[in-house]
């Protein structure tokens, strides 16, 4: 299963977790697997930012953002892109896919 977690402090993202594999269909062959990382690589890539505020780090079945300092609306929006399109995902394969969003303590 792929659990993506989203943490927020107020409205601003702090950090981005997307760990494990969908399982979905023979590896290679697993297009849930395939969807969720075009969504989140293709959501990492799209940040304009300064790349210092950003720490990723990405391998296979695992990727972590960990947010350093105040975003811009443009990427704001990427995070809310990126959020949007997993919870469409796993409302079509729950047993594939969760997010969950928490709020920092």
């Amino acid at each position: 299963m792929i659990k993506a977690t989203f943490v927020y402090r107020d409205k601003d993202l702090k950090s981005l977790t997307v760990k494990g594999h969908a399982n979905s269909a023979p590896y290679g062959e697993d297009l849930v697997c395939a969807a969720i990382s075009a969504i989140v690589v293709g959501g990492l890539n799209a940040y304009t930012d300064d790349p210092s505020i950003y720490e990723a780090k990405v391998e296979e079945g695992n990727v972590e953002l960990l947010v350093k300092g105040k975003q811009s609306i443009h990427d704001q929006i990427v995070n809310e892109t990126i959020e949007s399109q997993i919870k469409d995902v796993a409302a079509s394969y729950p047993k594939h896919v969760t997010l969950e969003r928490k709020k920092e303590e």
